[in-house]
């Protein structure tokens, strides 16, 4: 009798454990899925490479970047929150009829490379543990899988298993303490930024900037705001004149959305640096040129398992980001001409949404024969990416510092001096990069 009461407190305790984690899980929205997309194969292939080139050189870039990506993808969530309509929709209706075509033009393109280069990886990944089928048949395999999976099942819940399993990457977490470190270098590397002008080393950190801000990104996540608060208000939403209850708490709910989302991308950022130049690095694995070379960073934590473990852990991140990479084009294109667009409508409901769906993912099936390797491919597009970003960074912040567009939602003055300051990072890295690239054709 005398352990029912300890009982029962223990049964109250372990309830209120459960409805903490229900409560957190709810908390999660399009930011804490665009932050597990930005570390696609794209984007763990640059870390990879920038780890393996050099060391632990380049995991001040980490902390570097960070800010800018917080801060772009909070303006593009709030345009989304406040106006409930997407970027490209403003677009078209605020700006003149360029802008509109020079933004899509410049970033369907590389979409369609990245995506492409995604399913390559995946592909490749496939082909490491069943070498006897090809890269490019596994590529297509996956390419139709996520097909099905977007006709078939709402997309929010299959992000919500897809986005738990791409936490393997966690396991770079713990390599590094698996190895004899340097901390005081590690600590002197975080702090002072390390600078080569040659052409490798800047084509790596444009890479680096490029992977981790991307457009489609910036549309993605103010096109599922619009998504999610519908979703949310149902009918009330789709009146213009309905007043929504609280929306500056909404705006500060999806602020923190963000942060946390945008905080995992960028802390699977540098510990995939850091562990790829703890182990690779120093292991004389200076260039990765296959997956096989990239998983061998696992090793010193995973043994055998670690092609496993790697392989498991790209194709989980490829899972979530190869759906909304394409799923930015069906933004793009049913947004730019007018058409029923959302990943919570069925396939009747926004036939040109999924049909722009489809044919961008069975285009970026393309690069499969073009005969470039996974890894290459995937930094390409990373490259691809720090190219274009430049233009739709410039019309977020005049989209943002609008009150006539955004009310009393417009940028304060932080949120200004980091934009700006990242548009003119991008402009630099984007010179860069198109001057590295040129270099490297002509060698």
């Amino acid at each position: 009798m005398s352990r029912r009461p300890e009982q029962r407190r223990q049964v109250a305790t372990n309830r209120r454990i459960v409805n903490n984690i229900k409560g957190f899980f709810k908390f999660l929205g399009p930011g804490f899925v665009t932050g597990a997309a930005d570390d696609d194969p794209s984007g763990i292939a640059t870390f990879s490479q920038a780890g393996a080139q050099y060391g632990l050189k380049l995991v001040w870039l980490a902390p570097f970047v960070f800010p800018m990506m917080v801060c772009i993808q909070e303006m593009s969530a709030r345009i989304g929150l406040v106006t409930r309509k997407g970027i490209i929709t403003i677009l078209k209706e605020e700006y003149p009829p360029y802008v509109l075509w020079l933004v899509g033009l410049i970033t369907i393109p590389a979409i369609a490379i990245n995506m492409g280069s995604d399913l390559l990886a995946m592909g490749a990944v496939c082909h490491m543990l069943l070498p006897v089928v090809a890269t490019q048949v596994f590529s297509v395999i996956v390419g139709i899988l996520v097909l099905a999976s977007l006709s078939l099942f709402n997309y929010n819940k299959l992000a919500s298993v897809l986005k738990w399993a791409a936490c393997v990457l966690i396991v770079y977490f713990f390599v590094p303490f698996f190895v004899q470190q340097d901390w005081l270098l590690l600590l002197r590397s975080l702090v002072t930024p390390h600078f080569q002008f040659d052409t490798a080393f800047l084509g790596t950190v444009g890479a680096f900037l490029g992977t981790n801000i991307s457009a489609y990104l910036f549309f993605w996540e103010s096109s599922m705001e619009v998504d999610d608060q519908e979703h949310k208000y149902g009918h009330l939403y789709k009146d213009p004149d309905a007043v929504l209850p609280d929306l500056r708490q909404e705006v500060k709910t999806m602020q923190k959305d963000n942060a946390f989302g945008m905080g995992v991308a960028g802390t699977i950022m540098f510990f995939v640096v850091w562990a790829c130049g703890s182990t690779l690095y120093p292991g004389g694995i200076t260039d990765i040129n296959t997956v096989d070379q990239a998983a061998e960073a696992l090793r010193p934590i995973a043994g055998d398992a670690a092609y496993l473990l790697f392989a498991i852990g790209i194709l989980a991140s490829g899972s979530i980001a190869i759906p909304v990479l394409a799923g930015t084009c069906g933004y793009i294109a049913a947004e730019a001409f007018g058409y029923p667009r959302g990943i919570n409508k069925k396939l009747h409901e926004a036939k040109v949404f999924y049909g722009v769906i489809f044919l961008s993912l069975i285009l970026s099936l393309a690069i499969n024969f073009t005969g470039i390797g996974a890894v290459q491919a995937l930094i390409f597009s990373a490259v691809v990416n720090g190219i274009t970003v430049s233009p739709s960074i410039f019309y977020i912040m005049r989209i943002c510092n609008n009150p006539q567009i955004m009310g009393s939602f417009t940028n304060n003055i932080w949120s200004n001096i980091v934009g700006y300051f990242t548009f003119g990072v991008m402009c630099v890295a984007a010179m860069v990069l198109i001057w590295t690239t040129f270099r490297l054709s002509r060698t």
